[in-house]
């Protein structure tokens, strides 16, 4: 019987939204060369969001799937693609109808959890596709999050017996997962345990109960997250922390980029001669510069503040970018501590590109106030920067991170592109960045985080900010972060609610401390700072690898001996292993 491996994911690089489809780039290839057994990766066609090639996707084969006493004609298409990416597309198109992203289902009248109501269909159906796609296989699943967890369900009442593991990219959860729910799913309730009573459980809580025993995170510290941190522990997934206790395992991401610096610059720096680095960031902002004029010509609402500002005055670039989600990024925590070092004299100029997140460009309208007070520092550019992005990422001094939690995060990201990182000091941020020790920044608080990971004798890549450690148990403050009230303010304004909470005001604090950081080396010791970009670019080579996370997986996965198979060649016309 062949063995085979599934990454079953309700996101792929094809229909993104976050850090899984990040991960489904890398990873699975990664772990068919470990394991030596053939991958497939397998998720919802969402239609309103694929980003392939549709002519790249060929049709290979069929299933029905019993829904609401119905049965849904589902096709199964792969995508040409290396790993074998396969999708699977319901005749009815009620489901996977996500508009901005695959998460994004408005509840309505009929349907009050429409993406827990896909998840189920869609947890049964990946097991109906997997035995159609080799009936004679002994499937090994990897489900992502508690969108994949769902296949658990299927699997459980099919009796196949195939070993579910689960990867946790974050800690959200489903609304309470009724038997009635699974039973309109065409999933068997008794083998899904989880109503007891007036008590009904979640997708996570029942699928705990059925997935193998290890249970993965995407960094070592945010395994430790998970369990200790406030935020997480007691206001995002209270129910979740002791059941993961005995069980989460952290394995850390590995690189999402390639380096960018080129390599003799970098040779230089590391003898000790840091203006090449200097004169190619200089290359890169007039790049930047150039874009913007561009842009500025055509106006309309493609940005915020004063493009003609960033003129070639040497002052530092601060640079954030990513996915808003304000219950995660800290864009908000980055406008009030840049609004605070403008006010307190600090000289810098600030490039905030944002892509906006559910709330939209609504949302982010406390960053186009703080452009219209500050435009010749401040610049906002809430979409894609299909000209300027690149050239800005490299451009910049330091790299911005303020996130309230972060799985593994971009910090190396940054690292490939010669930016050093400020952060704040959370999940895996504090395995990436290496805190520079004389800051103001790295007070009691940073040091208390960086101690299981980084020596005294560790040379920086970066600088770590952190509230004090009362300050990060005030659950009152993390609990009003997390309902976001102000989304039923009339003026919705998210910085403004935020800046009441003590603890949002201390986080802001600390990142001004270590913006005033930053601008002073880059001032005042310019060959130091190109150090901390040459160790920075070291520390993440040395301890971040795709091999390694894939070789983890296999290891801690039962039965990760490797071994050859070549399932799905002469069937579907599969690729050949290299």
């Amino acid at each position: 019987m062949q063995r085979a491996i599934a990454f079953v994911t309700y996101e792929t690089p094809y229909t993104p939204c976050g850090g899984i489809a990040a991960v489904m780039r890398f990873l699975p290839s990664h772990v068919r060369t470990a394991s030596g057994r053939e991958v497939v990766v397998l998720s919802p066609y969402h239609h309103n969001v694929y980003r392939g090639n549709p002519d790249d996707l060929t049709q290979v084969g069929a299933i029905t799937v019993l829904f609401d006493s119905q049965m849904v004609e589902v096709a199964l298409l792969r995508q040409t693609a290396d790993p074998l990416f396969v999708f699977l597309k319901p005749k009815n198109g009620l489901f996977f109808a996500g508009n901005r992203h695959p998460y994004d289902l408005q509840p309505n009248q009929q349907e009050q959890q429409p993406l827990l109501r896909d998840a189920l269909f869609f947890g049964n159906a990946a097991c109906l596709a997997l035995s159609y796609l080799d009936p004679e296989a002994s499937w090994t699943l990897l489900a992502q999050d508690w969108e994949g967890a769902a296949t658990a369900f299927g699997v459980a009442s099919a009796g196949s017996g195939w070993p579910v593991y689960l990867t946790l990219h974050n800690s959200y959860d489903s609304g309470g997962l009724f038997d009635a729910m699974l039973l309109r799913a065409g999933i068997d309730p008794h083998t899904c345990p989880g109503q007891t009573g007036k008590k009904t459980a979640t997708v996570l809580e029942r699928a705990l109960l059925l997935v193998r025993p290890q249970v993965f995170t995407v960094s070592a510290q945010f395994a430790r997250d998970l369990i200790d941190d406030p935020f997480q522990a007691e206001v995002m997934a209270p129910h979740l922390r002791e059941t993961l206790r005995p069980r989460i395992i952290g394995i850390d991401n590995g690189l999402f980029t390639t380096q960018a610096v080129p390599s003799d610059i970098m040779a230089r720096v590391e003898q000790g001669d840091s203006q090449p680095l200097l004169d190619w960031k200089k290359e890169k902002r007039d790049k930047v510069r150039a874009s913007l004029a561009a842009m500025q010509k055509n106006s309309g609402e493609s940005f915020w503040g004063n493009p003609g500002a960033f003129v070639d005055d040497n002052l530092p670039w601060f640079f954030m970018a990513g996915r808003d989600d304000a219950r995660q990024k800290g864009y908000d925590v980055a406008a009030a501590a840049a609004e605070s070092f403008l006010r307190q004299g600090g000289k810098a100029r600030f490039i905030f590109c944002p892509m906006p997140g559910d709330e939209g460009l609504a949302g982010l309208g406390f960053l186009k106030k703080l452009t219209q007070r500050y435009p010749a520092h401040v610049l906002v550019i809430p979409a894609y920067w299909r000209d300027g992005y690149q050239a800005a990422l490299q451009g910049a001094t330091f790299g911005i991170m303020p996130s309230l939690y972060e799985p593994f995060g971009m910090a190396s990201e940054y690292y490939q592109n010669g930016t050093p990182c400020i952060g704040r000091a959370t999940g895996g941020l504090i395995q990436q960045i290496v805190p520079l020790r004389s800051a103001v920044a790295c007070s009691r608080a940073v040091e208390d985080c960086v101690r299981p990971w980084h020596a005294w004798s560790a040379l920086s890549t970066g600088i770590l900010f952190r509230e004090k450690t009362e300050s990060t148990r005030r659950l009152s403050d993390w609990t009003a972060i997390n309902a976001a009230g102000y989304r039923n303010a009339p003026d919705g304004d998210r910085l403004s609610e935020r800046m009441a909470y003590p603890l949002f005001q201390e986080m802001a604090g600390e990142l001004c401390k270590a913006l005033f950081d930053a601008g002073q080396l880059y001032h005042g010791d310019p060959g130091r700072y190109g150090s901390m970009v040459a160790n920075g670019l070291q520390h993440i080579r040395a301890q971040f690898s795709w091999e390694r996370c894939a070789g983890e997986y296999c290891r801690l996965m039962t039965g990760g001996s490797k071994e050859s198979t070549k399932i799905f060649n002469s069937k579907h016309g599969g690729h050949n292993e290299g």
